[in-house]
């Protein structure tokens, strides 16, 4: 069997020999391809999406029937820490994966553990059969952990409370959160000067500049505080330390060096720096990256992320 092949079904029918290689298979595959980067896809399997595979493929060799005995490795620790993740969120969203379809919005009912159904609100569709393709996913997957009925309905607009089950090109949601869901919510864009800094004679490819500035108006017409601003920065460092070109693609060879909040006012490179402001200093790796820079092709941090606007 291969890993790819891996569901309830197959490995069941699977024998002790089978799952025990399969395990070996898996494990090899993680040490050569995620335990030491940060890749979020590798072939076809996402990061979240192979250990959940292989924690079914656990489940099964560590089943009342089966009770095969392995060794602990690196895989292990992380099925183990998605499986604390998923009983602390009450719903496991290593299990959903990619849908190919952008520009929709996926809500789950926040009342979802309570309810005698499960009720989840799918906003502007594009089409039949992906709104099919959707229901026929999410309702093999929440039935199966929670074995209640799903009802989908459709609105074109929608506002209230709501669990997003999917972001806005309908990758899965990477944490539980509950937000009060607008029409008005805005993708935050910022783009700050930064300023490469180099040796007399050879480039140390390190690049400074402002992420956030707190209280001065974006180009989106935005602006958010010193504390907002802290909080974004001290999550960026928790949970993702990664950088893309414009937000696309494959993430770049880059290495953050410092990463604070302005304590005072102060001046670098004839740039005034405004108390409270998110600083980043960054090691740029990739070649062409740091030629993009240095030929001003590429000027400025750019924050991805929502904004609710009351």
């Amino acid at each position: 069997m291969r890993i790819e092949e891996i569901t309830k079904a197959n490995l069941e029918k699977a024998s002790d020999t089978e799952l025990t290689r399969l395990r070996y298979k898996a494990a090899r595959f993680w040490d050569n391809h995620f335990k030491n980067n940060q890749k979020e896809t590798v072939g076809c399997f996402t990061r979240n999406g192979f250990v959940a595979k292989y924690r079914l493929l656990l489940k099964e060799m560590e089943s009342e029937k089966r009770s095969l005995q392995h060794s602990t490795c690196d895989l292990d620790r992380q099925a183990f820490k998605q499986t604390m993740q998923a009983k602390a969120d009450g719903i496991d969203l290593a299990l959903f994966q990619e849908v190919p379809m952008a520009k929709n919005r996926v809500i789950l009912d926040p009342g979802f553990a309570d309810a005698k159904e499960i009720n989840v609100t799918i906003q502007a569709i594009d089409g039949e059969s992906a709104a099919q393709f959707i229901e026929d996913e999410l309702a093999k997957i929440l039935k199966d952990q929670f074995g209640k009925p799903v009802v989908f309905k459709y609105e074109e607009r929608f506002e209230g409370p709501g669990i997003p089950l999917f972001d806005e090109v309908l990758r899965p949601a990477s944490k539980i959160e509950k937000v009060e869901v607008k029409n008005d919510h805005k993708k935050v864009k910022k783009n700050i000067e930064i300023i490469p800094v180099e040796k007399e004679k050879k480039d140390e490819q390190i690049v400074c500049g402002i992420v956030y500035e707190p209280d001065t108006v974006d180009a989106q017409g935005d602006k958010a505080t010193a504390e907002e601003i802290k909080k974004a920065a001290y999550d960026f460092m928790e949970n993702t330390q990664t950088f893309k070109v414009m937000h696309k693609g494959k993430s770049v060879n880059v290495k953050i060096v410092e990463n604070y909040i302005a304590p005072v006012d102060f001046t670098i490179a004839k740039r005034t720096v405004k108390k409270g402001s998110w600083m980043l200093v960054v090691k740029v790796l990739d070649k062409k990256l740091w030629q993009e820079i240095k030929g001003g092709n590429l000027t400025g941090y750019s924050m991805a992320g929502y904004a609710r606007v009351s």
